[in-house]
Order: C-alpha cells, then structure tokens, then sequence
C-alpha cells in the first residue's frame, strides 16, 4: 500500500489546495501537501533500496530504476514549489491563473508523472503519459494570453498525435509477446516481459515496427529532432515553475517510459536495432538544437532548445549501452534536472524584474542584478559541461563509452556540438550580463524563497561534480542492475 500513498497525498492535494482562495493560505497549504509527498516518495525510494522491488496488485510497481526517477521528481518538485511560493506573490485573485489553481493543477500534473514512473503495465505507464499531456496542457497556457493559449494548443496536439505513435508500438509488442506463446493477461506486464523475452522467440519485424513506433512516440514528449516543434513555445510560453517540471521532470517520464521499452528490446536479437535508432535521434538531435542556440533571441526558447540537446546526449549514453554510457545517461538524467532547473529560476527572475526574456532588451544584470546573475552564470557553466560541475562527470562517462567502442566518428561529433553550445551560451550570456544596464530592475535582491532553491540546486552541481554521494551511487547501481 506504500505505493498508493504519493499518489494519494498528491491527488487529494489538489482538490483540497482549491478549498482557499486566499492566496497565502493556498501557498502554504501547497507547499505542506508539497513535503508530503517528498517525504512519501522518500518512503517508496527506502523501501525499495531496503527490501527490493515492491509489487501492488497487477498495476504498480516500484523498483530500482523507479526509485531514480521518484528522487527526481521528489527534489525537483520540492524546489518548484518553493520557488513558486515566491513567484506567485504578485498574481491577482480574482483571475483564473490564482494560485490555488496554479498549485491545483501542478498536484495534478505530479500525480500523473509519479505515476508514469509507479506503472507495471505498459498500457496503464501509456494511459498516465498521456494524462501528463492533459494535465500540463491548462499550465503551459495558464496565464491565457494568446501566446499561451496557442503553445497550450499545439502541445497538446502534438504530443497527443505522438502520443497515439506510442499506443501502436505497445500494442505492436503486445501481438509479438502474444504471438511468442505469452498468456495475453501478462504480455503488457513489464517485468513478466522481461523474464519471457530471452526465454521467447519473439517476432524480430514485429519487434522492430513496435520499437519504431515507441520511439516516435515517446520521442515527441521527449523532444527528439524532429518531434520537438511543441517544446520551444510551451517553454517560453508558461509560468516559470512549470517550465522547470517541464524540462526537469516531463521530459524524463518520457525517457523513462522509453527506457522501459529499450530494456526489453535489448534482451531480443534487434538491440542492435534499438540502439542505432537511438543513437541517429539523439545525435540529430544534438546538432539541430546546438546549431539553432546560436540564433535564438528568447531567454526561455534559448533553454528549451537546451533540453533537446540534453536529451540527445541522454539517448546517446542509451544507445552505446556499456557500464559508462548506461551511467552516465542515467546521472546525466538527474544532473541537467538540477541545472535546468536553476536556469529557468534565474530567468524567472529575470522576467519579473525586466518584464521582458528578449535577451537583446537586457544588459548589464551583472550590476543591477548581482544575485540572479550569479545564478545565471552557476547554471550555464553546468549546463555547458564545465568541470567541477557534475554534467562534466556524466558527459565524460558516455564520451569515454563512446571512445572505448570505437565510434570515433559519433565522440567527435558529439565535442564538436558541445563546443557549439558552449560558444552560444558564451555569446548570448556575456552581452546579458555586460554593457552599460538598459533598465532598472523592479527588486534587485532575491528573496528568500528564491536564494534558497537557487543555493540548493547550485551546491548540489557543485557537490555532484567534486564526489557522487554514495547513496545516490548505489541507487543508481539498483537502476542499472534493473535493465540488466
């Protein structure tokens, strides 16, 4: 029943968050229900590291891999909601985009994510990703201008049509299982099929067409090139909070679910299959988010087309497998989290104080806003893969697989892109922060709620980098062994 209790806390969070409409009241019951459900996942992650997988019912299910992800989406939701608890100080009551609706909709939008990650069944794990579509649909248009509402809209268009790619790979697997002797009951059972599949001979072109319709699929929520139309304008367009889950979060129940598919693909003859697949989408996804950094004018867009890169170099360490590329695909997941996340806080503040994320109306915020500026300057060292911050470590991982396998053509490619970005960043940041300033911000100095999530995501790239605690070591041992 330990499974049931993180949904619970968040789906009855958010019916009970609408029962006050004082936004300080609803601000600190939202950040209450918020350390519920961090410590409730905190509970799932413990007991599955003390006992094992933990099994309820034919539905739910948490392992090693799970509990990666549930610290994920417990540390970054925990530092939303309090950089929200600020945020939102300053929106009116009377509107629908009040903040009870705001913390309501963001409890939903968490319920559906934990339980992508909680699904044992393939079907229910592609009922709950298209719940998170649903879900975060009302918050990337939340503040209902135009621009909002057209990136809602084509967010949830896109992603629905990727979405139905998803619904046919699954039940392309389930007709390979079926057809390979499995009883139907159990064919969308996950880790019934990972124990039939080396047993089973499973239907190779079956096998393939579904994989090929899962990596579309998932890979439109993903932002795999050329899926990712959708990604750009529900990042600039929605509330800053939730371009952070969006990033930091959705993304990674997308590569979750993907990462679910792969490991039984790679237990048939098609791994190879499987993994030249992901290799050729993380690649090109590498190379058309690093060239398009260059020219982006949008503080938010600049960032989205950030996450598309990430998620290319995620797909790379999946695609070259080996002990270095599956660790460091699965720390990368956690580290550009971190570094996303404080990135899009500092933007955040960046627009409240400036009113604008036009990155050529903004200059000289090393004077006028020195706090957010270190921030700024924190987060795209990280993010660039700069040593001591921790992406460094998880780069280094795939780029050494890469090397030991001999893809000498895809390492070199991939420091060349990394290169690209890392003179973009430069470029676009330095004229940010230099120059003669062009405005007054309307508070220079951060405020507590701010400071705080900003030091924690920042000590925490700083930490990661220096030394991997050894508990996160382990967990991410126990995610690896799962897929193994």
């Amino acid at each position: 029943m330990i499974l049931l209790l993180p949904l619970a806390v968040t789906i009855l969070g958010a019916g009970f968050v609408l029962c006050f409409r004082n936004p300080r009241i609803a601000t600190r019951v939202a950040l209450t229900v918020g350390g519920l459900e961090v410590a409730s996942l905190g509970a799932v992650v413990w007991r599955v590291h003390a006992h094992g997988a933990l099994q309820a019912g034919r539905y739910l299910r948490a392992d090693g891999l799970s509990s990666l992800f549930l610290i994920n989406i417990a540390f970054i939701s925990a530092l939303v909601l309090v950089y929200a608890s600020g945020y939102l100080r300053h929106m009116g009551e009377g509107r629908f985009s009040s903040p009870r609706w705001f913390y309501a909709l963001v409890f939903l939008f968490l319920f559906t994510m934990i339980s992508v990650c909680l699904s044992a069944n393939l079907g229910l794990l592609w009922i709950m990703m298209e719940g998170t579509t649903l879900a975060s649909a009302l918050l990337v248009g939340f503040y209902n201008t135009e621009g909002a509402v057209e990136a809602g809209w084509k967010y949830l268009m896109v992603c629905t049509v990727g979405i139905a790619f998803a619904l046919f790979g699954t039940i392309v697997l389930y007709l390979a299982a079926v057809k390979a002797g499995m009883n139907p009951a159990a064919a969308l059972d996950w880790a019934a099929l990972m124990n039939a599949v080396p047993q089973m001979g499973f239907d190779p072109n079956l096998v393939k067409l579904a994989f090929v319709f899962i990596i579309v699929g998932y890979g439109t929520k993903i932002g795999f090139v050329p899926m990712h139309s959708w990604l750009p304008d529900a990042h600039a367009e929605a509330p800053t909070p939730i371009s952070a889950l969006l990033s930091a979060v959705l993304l990674n129940c997308a590569m979750y679910a993907l990462i679910r598919y792969d490991a039984i693909i790679s237990h048939t003859t098609t791994s190879a299959f499987a993994h030249t697949l992901l290799l050729v989408f993380g690649l090109l996804s590498m190379i058309v988010a690093g060239l398009l950094i260059l020219v982006q004018r949008n503080l938010k867009r600049l960032m989205a087309y950030s996450s598309v890169e990430h998620m290319g170099i995620i797909a790379i360490g999946l695609g070259l497998g080996g002990p270095l590329g599956l660790f460091g695909a699965l720390l990368h997941i956690f580290n550009h989290s971190v570094a996303k996340s404080l990135l899009f806080f500092s933007a955040g503040n960046i627009r409240q104080n400036f009113g604008t994320l036009r990155m050529d109306g903004v200059t000289g915020m090393a004077r006028t806003l020195p706090q957010t500026s270190t921030a700024l300057v924190v987060g795209s060292l990280a993010i660039v893969g700069l040593p001591p911050f921790s992406l460094f470590v998880s780069e280094f991982a795939i780029l050494s697989e890469a090397f030991s396998q001999a893809h000498y053509v895809l390492a070199v490619l991939f420091l060349v892109v990394l290169s690209v970005v890392f003179g973009g960043f430069a470029y676009h940041f330095i004229r940010l922060l230099c120059g003669e300033p062009n405005g007054v911000p309307a508070n220079s100095k951060l405020i507590p709620s701010e400071y705080t999530v900003m030091g924690i995501a920042s000590v925490t790239l700083l930490c990661f980098g220096a030394h991997i605690p050894h508990m996160f070591t382990i967990i991410l041992q126990e995610a690896m062994a799962v897929l193994r």
